[in-house]
């Protein structure tokens, strides 16, 4: 049997050096970064790897640091790989201090305040796709964050999103108007006010926010008054995809209706891109796969819940917690997964992770 993956003696030329995008940005790093004493063998699919064929990578990033640059030096690996980074306005950053070395990333200009929890998240989301949809040779979409890594390497991700249609959603359910929770499907996460684009009043503000927020979503479903706006045909899933040109087109057209609806809900943009593929599909004449929110494996992205057994009162009233942040324990099972990317990754997990998929190159 043929191999699938051929080395490729061209590899200096069709690949960027690893570590070539160190100098990006201009940050100090927290860690003395080493290079590879190995020199690196690219991988080439003769069939696939066409450079004509692009996929675009835009990356949601809420801080600039050392994970971000471990993630587009993976990314950058591969020739066919266009990266469209947004940071988060709020962000203060010298723009002189950004070394635009290489051709293929672009850090947008339209850049939004993002809020957790806010429809700014989706305008953050669609000003990236606008963006990558300049380059007609991308025919890949894929939404990341600054927190993700490749559980693959880079080369043989490509060549699966362009293997298939290109569209990998994570379709969870659909909201239920009957529904009076504000957890789950319920609709009170739609017709009820969230301030969470009010950024004095975002719950990612402090631990005050959190628990007052918290105290908020529970008291709201008792006050008769909600938004007079629809709730049918709204689905939940995840915020990340993958989609192909006529999808990311139809993302980026306009859709008042779903604007008006969700302009102050809970987590729109969990709803928004879902919704519109969903209607994507039913105009095209297709069907879809559920999945459970709670599954590790959402399409393009491994996402593990951890819940911590032991907490003291202290940490549970003062001290903030990331569930879905991964550490070294759940590297085999990030590893053996199907997808993509791993999400929450620190700068340590996805050295690691990079460590141990360069074994099988």
């Amino acid at each position: 049997m043929q191999k699938k993956y051929e080395a490729s003696t061209k590899s200096k030329k069709t690949h960027v050096k690893y570590n070539r995008f160190y100098d990006l940005l201009e940050i100090k790093p927290t860690y003395v970064y080493k290079k590879y004493s190995k020199k690196t063998k690219y991988l080439k699919n003769n069939n696939i790897n066409n450079k004509k064929l692009k996929i675009s990578y835009m990356i949601i990033a809420h801080e600039i640091d050392v994970q971000l640059r471990l993630l587009l030096e993976s990314l950058l690996l591969d020739v066919r790989s266009i990266i469209y980074v947004h940071i988060d306005a709020k962000i203060k950053f010298d723009k002189n201090g950004l070394l635009f070395k290489n051709e293929r990333v672009v850090f947008i200009k339209n850049r939004v305040r993002v809020n957790w929890g806010g429809f700014s998240m989706v305008n953050a989301m669609k000003n990236l796709i606008r963006e990558a949809l300049k380059d007609i040779e991308s025919d890949r979409f894929v939404l990341i964050s600054g927190s993700c890594f490749p559980i693959k390497f880079p080369v043989k991700i490509n060549d699966e999103l362009l293997r298939n249609n290109g569209n990998l959603f994570s379709v969870w359910g659909e909201i239920n108007p009957e529904n009076l929770s504000s957890e789950g499907f319920g609709r009170y996460s739609v017709t009820k006010f969230q301030p969470c684009d009010v950024e004095i009043l975002n719950p990612k503000k402090s631990i005050i926010h959190s628990r007052i927020w918290n105290f908020y979503k529970k008291f709201s479903g008792k006050i008769p008054l909600e938004r007079k706006v629809s709730l049918s045909d709204l689905w939940r899933g995840s915020q990340f995809f993958a989609a192909n040109r006529e999808v990311a087109e139809w993302f980026v057209k306009s859709h008042p209706d779903l604007d008006h609806i969700l302009k102050w809900s809970l987590a729109p943009d969990e709803i928004y891109f879902n919704t519109l593929y969903i209607r994507y599909l039913r105009r095209s004449g297709e069907n879809f796969r559920r999945i459970l929110p709670s599954a590790t494996e959402q399409r393009t992205h491994y996402i593990k819940k951890t819940v911590p057994t032991e907490r003291t009162l202290r940490q549970k009233l003062f001290e903030s917690i990331d569930l879905r942040k991964l550490n070294k324990i759940d590297l085999p099972e990030v590893l053996a997964s199907s997808c993509f990317f791993a999400r929450k990754c620190n700068s340590e997990i996805s050295k690691e992770i990079e460590r141990l998929w360069r074994k099988e190159i």
